[in-house]
């Protein structure tokens, strides 16, 4: 079997494990932008500080995404959607509990959690680009970059341009990516 065909095997059992467990990526993407919503709106309407709002979102976000990888043992994206998971709530965690001191340090911790985030997700749209809607799975990584880079650039922030709005954005583009490609999968195979 060469490694075309082997692509191509991958990718069409990714895509049947989207497709039979389309829901739990919905309910993910679901959670993901609601809690974008959230990390977004929650610091510009409160004296809530922001870290607090990002901490909980990415906890809450990576617990989510540990539950729903646990659905999906079967795929070899299983390993990925894991340690994403893994990766959004420790870094949530130690965001939520140290949010005052060292804020420029809790700042550049966020933006490298959004590079791998970024990074990953780019790797997977190019892992299912055989299936319909693969292509939002690119756009958020490629947002979770821009948002990295932002929350770099920007140090120190105002009051409208706070970390947890720029990754709020930023989750709102990953939910929507689960959520489009679980509705394209649930409907279509993959793409030829």
């Amino acid at each position: 079997m060469s490694n075309s065909d082997a692509g191509r095997s991958e990718g069409a059992h990714t895509a049947e494990i989207i497709r039979a467990q389309w829901i739990w990526f919905i309910l993910l993407g679901i959670v993901l932008m609601a809690a974008g919503c959230v990390a977004i709106i929650l610091p510009a309407i409160s004296t809530i500080a922001a870290g607090k709002i990002l901490g909980t979102v990415l906890c809450l976000g990576g617990f989510v995404q540990i539950v729903q990888s646990s659905k999906i043992q079967n795929w070899l994206g299983f390993m990925w959607h894991l340690l994403l998971g893994i990766f959004a709530a420790i870094g949530g965690a130690l965001i939520y509990i140290d949010s005052y001191y060292g804020f420029v340090a809790i700042t550049i911790l966020i933006a490298i959690i959004f590079a791998v985030l970024g990074v990953s997700q780019i790797a997977f749209a190019l892992k299912v680009r055989r299936m319909a809607a693969w292509y939002w799975f690119l756009v958020s990584g490629g947002m979770a970059l821009l948002t990295s880079a932002l929350l770099v650039m920007k140090l120190p922030y105002s009051q409208s341009f706070t970390p947890a709005t720029v990754a709020g954005i930023s989750l709102l583009f990953t939910g929507w990516a689960y959520v489009a490609i679980a509705l394209a999968s649930s409907k279509s195979g993959p793409r030829r």
